[in-house]
């Protein structure tokens, strides 16, 4: 029985200190598996947040890397527009060669019974100037440029005997009233010698802004000074006019520009202004007190102007030529000539509002330029 006691106990031992050492031996491995565990997830943590830093510069790098490629395809119209260097300073000269034209052209009315024949000014083409200064911002950006045209022509003819009068007397005036009793200007004339000069000064100060490649869009402010003179010295006497008319106001313009090949390309653009001001007209004769003073200090007039032509450029881009067909319109500017309209060989008339007659110019252009 002891021994047996003495065995039961021993195993009894045995089992305690095996239970107590596996229990040692699994509390040791599950703190060290712990302490690996917290390592690998410290590491986790310091991976995720360093890839955390890293993305949204790869994505910027990316982003630029894009971006300069859409810009470098053109897909970005802006994409020059915050590179000041893609702006540039121009100036440009055009020497500008056209026929003035206007609603009352006359400049005798030649009283060749049974016919009644207006005489009017027998315009050739002239040769003026305009010049153009100004800062052509890259596309989307806003740039300036001043525009200034200079006309200052005249055109004269001559009448008589053998030349217009052929068969009877010539008259110039502006009005007649009781029945011809009173007449502004000249009658009975044999022979005469007429002058007509036109003076045209027009500024314009803008904003302009290439919107796409192909189309530059421009408005602001327009000053335009118009003087148009009348003289006809005859045999019964002198007679002279002046019409002026001074106004501002608004402008806006669009330009188109197309390549056709290599550095030629075709060009059209067109120009609108609105002109508030005042306009004036005086008629005087020698030999009498019957004069005619109209003032008007709240005109309104307009203008419309057009260009189509060819543009080439150099290979760097610093000089380029053009030349196109060019025509304006001047509305409501007042015409100086006589403006009576002779239907018969009556002494009465028809007499035209010497304020509402119109201007206009017709030829074409050639000049060229600098930009840097």
């Amino acid at each position: 029985m002891k021994y047996s006691f003495s065995v039961a106990l021993a195993l009894a031992l045995v089992v305690t200190m095996t239970v107590a050492v596996s229990a040692e031996d699994v509390k040791l491995m599950s703190y060290d598996d712990l302490l690996v565990r917290m390592e690998n997830l410290e590491r986790q943590v310091q991976s995720q947040a360093q890839a955390q830093d890293q993305v949204p510069a790869q994505s910027v790098s990316l982003y630029s890397e894009q971006s300069s490629a859409f810009a470098v395809q053109g897909y970005s119209p802006c994409a020059c527009a915050q590179q000041p260097e893609c702006g540039k300073l121009y100036v440009g000269y055009e020497s500008v060669f056209v026929t003035p034209f206007q609603s009352n052209n006359t400049g005798i009315i030649a009283q060749n019974d049974p016919v009644i024949q207006h005489i009017g000014f027998d315009w050739d083409m002239e040769q003026s100037n305009r010049i153009e200064l100004g800062y052509l911002a890259p596309t989307c950006g806003m740039g300036w440029r001043a525009r200034y045209w200079q006309f200052n022509h005249s055109s004269s003819f001559d009448v008589d005997s053998n030349n217009g009068l052929t068969q009877d007397e010539g008259a110039i005036f502006w009005a007649s009233t009781d029945n011809g009793g009173t007449v502004l200007g000249l009658v009975d004339v044999d022979t005469a010698v007429m002058t007509q000069s036109i003076d045209v000064y027009v500024l314009d100060l803008e904003m302009q802004k290439q919107a796409t490649k192909s189309f530059l869009l421009s408005g602001g402010f327009r000053y335009a000074k118009l003087g148009q003179h009348y003289l006809a010295v005859t045999d019964s006497g002198i007679a002279a006019a002046d019409m002026q008319f001074q106004g501002y106001g608004p402008t806006f313009a669009v330009e188109y520009h197309k390549p056709v090949y290599g550095r030629l390309g075709w060009y059209a653009n067109g120009r609108s202004s609105l002109l508030f001001g005042k306009q004036s007209f005086a008629l005087a004769t020698d030999g009498s007190d019957k004069q005619l003073l109209i003032d008007n200090p709240a005109a309104l007039a307009g203008a419309l102007e057009m260009q189509l032509g060819l543009q080439w450029t150099s290979r760097n881009g610093h000089f380029f030529i053009k030349s196109g067909l060019e025509t304006q319109y001047w509305a409501n500017v007042g015409s100086p000539n006589p403006s009576a309209i002779y239907t018969d060989d009556s002494d009465d008339a028809n007499v035209d509002d010497v304020m509402n007659e119109n201007l206009g110019f017709v030829g074409f252009t050639f000049g060229g330029g600098f930009q840097y």
